[in-house]
């Protein structure tokens, strides 16, 4: 036991994550003008609480009155920008895509122009067939977009796990992982670097993934078994999966700007 404890650090490589206070552009004000004057569903669960609160933030700072966001499955109100909703159960994302599809197919898509679904790290981990969800994820918002012609669709990769202590990877070595270590990272990646090859030329993907492991433009990355992967910077983590205020607005940021380069 002691042997294999001693060689996590192998597994790390050695290191751990920058802790450096991140550079973090703010978007401009013709951004979050345009974002104001959207319609927007958000699918997700609790880091897009996360990246919410990061909205408010970021539209605070700018001294900005940030979008009405409200919580609803029904018709978006005429006095609200963004409806969020808590989708499906961690864990299914299957269920997640048939989730979104419904709230889609309702009266809550006829009253929107912008719609995402975020999946959470929960969702693609190492007992994942990363190429099932994403085909099942491609193959709905295709379908989507053409039942929905006047809605713009963004895309997003999954979100990312910092690196495990050495608590948390003791408990896994008997039998009690956290969905926050290597291999869950690394299918993570896989996943991810499916939906970029599909997704990233179209100028609709809101990529959290790499938001969250990039301190002052290097990413975080890690090897195993020769495959690099990524994890979630500790700079921008409250705790092994979700963001603080600094991770928050850099995400809120970023998909800010997207929504605004998308609006019609």
């Amino acid at each position: 036991m002691l042997a294999v404890i001693a060689g996590l650090a192998v597994v790390w490589d050695g290191r751990m994550p920058s802790m450096s206070q991140p550079e973090i552009t703010a978007p401009g004000d013709a951004a979050l003008s345009a974002v104001s004057g959207a319609r927007i569903l958000f699918a997700h669960q609790s880091v897009g609480f996360n990246i919410l609160q990061g909205m408010k933030d970021v539209y605070a700072s700018a001294g900005a009155a940030a979008p009405t966001i409200v919580e609803t499955r029904e018709t978006l109100a005429d006095d609200a920008q963004i409806a969020h909703v808590h989708i499906g159960v961690n864990g299914d994302p299957l269920g997640k895509i048939a989730d979104f599809t419904a709230l889609m197919d309702g009266p809550l898509g006829a009253s929107v122009d912008v719609a995402l679904l975020k999946f959470c790290y929960d969702d693609i981990t190492a007992g994942s067939d990363e190429e099932a969800v994403f085909d099942a994820y491609a193959r709905a918002m295709a379908d989507l977009e053409r039942a929905h012609p006047d809605v713009t669709f963004l895309y997003t990769t999954v979100p990312l796990t910092t690196d495990r202590g050495l608590r948390a990877s003791i408990k896994a070595l008997l039998g009690r992982p956290d969905r926050a270590g290597p291999l869950d990272n690394a299918v993570r990646a896989r996943y991810n670097q499916l939906v970029r090859d599909r997704y990233a030329g179209t100028g609709r993907l809101f990529d959290i993934a790499a938001v969250e492991t990039t301190v002052d433009g290097t990413p975080t990355t890690r090897t195993l078994e020769a495959q690099t992967y990524q994890v979630l910077n500790r700079a921008y983590a409250a705790d092994n999966g979700h963001l603080n205020e600094i991770g928050a607005r850099a995400a809120a940021g970023a998909l800010i700007e997207v929504v605004a380069a998308n609006v019609r």
